[in-house]
């Protein structure tokens, strides 16, 4: 029995595979979609290691650099399951968005439309799609289970707020309710509160309690202390949440969670400018920080936790 996890370096934004026991594949998240010689895509990933079919694809919720690499896998690759977010919702209308709406309001547009994308492709090759609120309570929160390795869904449950959800549902299914500019505020809005709808997920193996890995999302930390306060997050391995930026990666959220080691999916760019404070925060720890922006095409760094084998890297 063992299990692999591989956080790939896709620049700025999430994707990491999970290989079962049985050699299927999970993927949590799929980055923005871009690939260079700085920055791997999901896809890639798959072509390098002769895998042509996705066992799970799971989406942690809806902005690019989390989506837009899933999409194109969906596009090439044969999915048998997926867990996503939220069902088929209805945007305001095209022309309104296009005609009054600036910039970053037509990208948002486009990024919810890439989620639509996303679930009609998925639908049309026949995968079976399952809307992550299955797992809303703590006796349905089992995604999979396989020789004792598991992904249980913890964020959000029935009952978790889902800000970013209202402000689209009422931008677009009652759009004919409202003012143009109360719609087009309301797309801005979903970007800016989407973080706040992130699921969490967590990778365990029953017979060692130790081994283990919780993908935070992009979870901010009002979601972790209401996480926190309703179950045990303690956990050996971290995906940090939110790049590691303060609001995702701070004192509180590290005292609930406990890791030993910290894994930061961004860019060698980005980071360097929040180096110093990761390592003065984790200072007060005994966690060790794992950048994936760090590492080169190639290169690869390994965790090993018994039974649970983790690679970061190209």
């Amino acid at each position: 029995m063992s299990a692999k996890v591989q956080f790939l370096n896709v620049g700025w934004g999430d994707a990491h595979f999970i290989q079962l026991p049985s050699g299927s594949v999970c993927l949590i998240d799929g980055g923005d979609g871009a690939s260079s010689p700085d920055q791997d895509h999901p896809l890639s990933w798959m072509n390098r290691n002769k895998i042509d079919r996705l066992d799970w694809m799971i989406l942690t919720h809806i902005h690019e650099d989390h989506v837009n690499g899933l999409l194109d896998i969906a596009t090439m690759k044969s999915v048998t399951k997926a867990v996503l977010p939220y069902e088929p919702f209805i945007l305001p209308p095209e022309q309104l968005v296009y005609e009054r709406g600036d910039d970053f309001t037509r990208r948002v547009f486009a990024m919810l439309a890439s989620y639509l994308e996303l679930v009609q492709v998925l639908s049309e090759q026949g995968t079976e799609i399952i809307w992550r609120s299955a797992y809303g309570s703590n006796e349905d929160c089992i995604v999979w289970s396989e020789e004792g390795v598991t992904l249980t869904h913890l964020y959000p449950w029935k009952g978790d707020p889902l800000p970013a959800y209202d402000v689209l549902f009422e931008a677009g299914t009652n759009s004919a309710c409202y003012e143009d500019d109360y719609i087009l505020d309301n797309i801005v809005q979903f970007f800016e509160l989407s973080n706040h709808d992130s699921s969490v997920y967590r990778l365990s193996i029953m017979q060692e309690p130790d081994s283990n890995v919780l993908f935070g999302g992009d979870l901010l930390e009002p979601g972790w202390e209401r996480l926190a306060e309703r179950i045990d997050i303690r956990s050996s391995i971290l995906k940090v949440s939110h790049h590691g930026l303060q609001d995702g990666f701070n004192a509180r959220i590290l005292s609930w969670i406990q890791p030993k080691h910290c894994i930061i999916p961004i860019s060698m760019s980005r980071s360097s400018a929040l180096l110093n404070d990761w390592e003065e925060l984790l200072s007060h720890t005994d966690a060790s920080l794992y950048v994936t922006g760090n590492l080169a095409m190639g290169e690869q760094l390994e965790i090993n936790y018994g039974a649970l084998k983790v690679q970061i890297g190209f």
